[in-house]
C-alpha cells in the first residue's frame, strides 16, 4: 500500500498508521518485551497550493481547531507560504491509539512529497520525533516509530528510546471498544512507579507472558493468544492502571464470546481490545449497546 499520492492541481497526500499495543504495557518501562502494531487506520494530510501564508484549511480531528500545538506542528514541517493543509483522522484521539504519532509522520511525508522526493524511514522518525515533542514535550518515541515503520513489532526500552525489531504476526481477528474516556500516560506511569517494589512481580510476570506468546503471535493461535490477553488484562488491572469502565468493556467482549480482551496503551481510560473469531458479531452486540467499537487489521511494513 503507497502511503504517497499524487492529486490533480499539484495536491499530495500522504498517510501514516496509528498503533496498538498488544502486549507489554508498563512492564516495559522496566526494560521487559512488549508488542506493537500499527493498525489499518490513521492520518492523513493532504497539502495544496494557496496563496499567501501557509496555513490549515481544514483539521478533522477532534480539538484540534484552535490549537497552537497544530499550528506550530504544521509550521515546522512545510514551507512559511504557499500550503494549505488538510487534515483527516480515523483514529480516536487520547486513546492511546497514536494519534500524534500518524499525524507526525503524516506531515513528513506529504512535506517531503510537496518537494518532489519520498522521506525515507530515517526522515520520518527523526523529524516525526519533532513534531511529537511539540505535542507532548518528552514523548517515548514509540508511537511514530511503530507508524514509520509499520507491521508488528517487538521492542524494549533503551537509553535513547525503544528500541524495534520486526515480528511475524498472523491475521488477527480484532475489535477495538472505545470506553470515551481519555488515559493521562504520565500520570499511570508515575502511579506504577510509586507502587514499586511491591507491583514488580506483576511486572515481570507481564514480560514474562510476552515472551511466552510470541509463537502464538507468529502461527495465530487464536485460543493460547486469548487466554494470554485476559492474563495480561489481569496483571495490568493488579498493578493499577484498569478502570470499571475497562473493566465493563472485558466483560461485554467476552460474554459475546470474545477469546480475549484486555486495555490497550496506558490504561486510565482508552480503548479495550478484544480477540473474537466472528468480528462482526461483536460488532454488532456493541452497536446495540451503544459501545463505539471498530475492527482493526495490521498496517503493512
Amino acid at each position: 500500500m503507497d502511503a504517497v499520492t499524487r492529486g490533480p492541481g499539484g495536491r499530495v497526500q500522504a498517510f501514516a498508521p496509528g498503533k496498538l499495543i498488544l502486549l507489554g504495557e508498563h512492564a516495559v518501562v522496566y526494560g521487559h518485551p512488549a508488542v506493537a502494531i500499527a493498525v489499518d487506520r490513521g492520518t492523513t494530510v493532504e497539502l495544496s497550493p494557496v496563496d499567501g501564508p501557509s496555513r490549515v484549511l481544514r483539521a478533522d480531528i477532534p480539538g484540534a481547531e484552535g490549537d497552537p500545538r497544530l499550528a506550530a506542528a504544521v509550521a515546522s514541517q512545510v514551507p512559511a507560504r504557499g500550503v494549505g493543509v488538510t487534515i483527516r483522522s480515523t483514529l480516536p484521539v487520547g486513546r492511546g491509539m497514536g494519534s500524534s504519532g500518524a499525524l507526525a509522520v503524516a506531515l513528513v511525508r506529504a512535506a517531503a512529497a510537496w518537494q518532489g522526493r519520498r522521506a525515507d524511514l530515517d526522515e520520518c522518525i527523526q523529524k516525526g520525533f519533532q513534531v511529537e515533542r511539540i505535542f507532548h514535550g518528552t514523548p517515548s518515541g514509540l508511537d511514530h516509530s511503530v507508524s514509520a515503520r509499520g507491521g508488528a513489532l517487538a521492542y524494549r526500552r533503551g537509553p535513547d528510546g525503544p528500541v524495534l525489531s520486526p515480528l511475524q504476526v498472523a491475521a488477527l481477528p480484532l475489535v477495538v471498544l472505545d470506553t470515551g474516556l481519555a488515559g493521562d500516560t504520565a500520570t499511570l506511569v508515575a502511579a506504577v512507579r510509586a507502587r514499586r517494589p511491591a507491583v514488580d512481580p506483576a511486572l515481570a510476570a507481564i514480560g514474562a507472558l510476552v515472551t511466552a506468546l510470541l509463537p502464538a503471535l507468529a502461527t495465530g493461535d487464536l485460543p493460547t493468544l486469548g487466554r494470554g490477553f485476559t492474563e495480561n488484562q489481569r496483571l495490568l488491572q493488579a498493578i493499577g492502571v484498569s478502570t470499571p469502565e475497562i473493566e465493563a468493556l472485558v466483560a461485554f467482549a467476552l460474554a459475546q464470546g470474545a477469546l480475549g480482551a484486555k486495555l490497550a496503551g496506558a490504561g486510565g481510560g482508552g480503548v479495550v481490545i478484544a480477540l473474537h473469531p466472528e468480528p462482526d458479531a461483536l460488532l454488532r452486540a456493541a452497536r446495540e449497546r451503544g459501545v463505539p467499537a471498530f475492527a482493526v487489521g495490521v498496517w503493512p511494513g
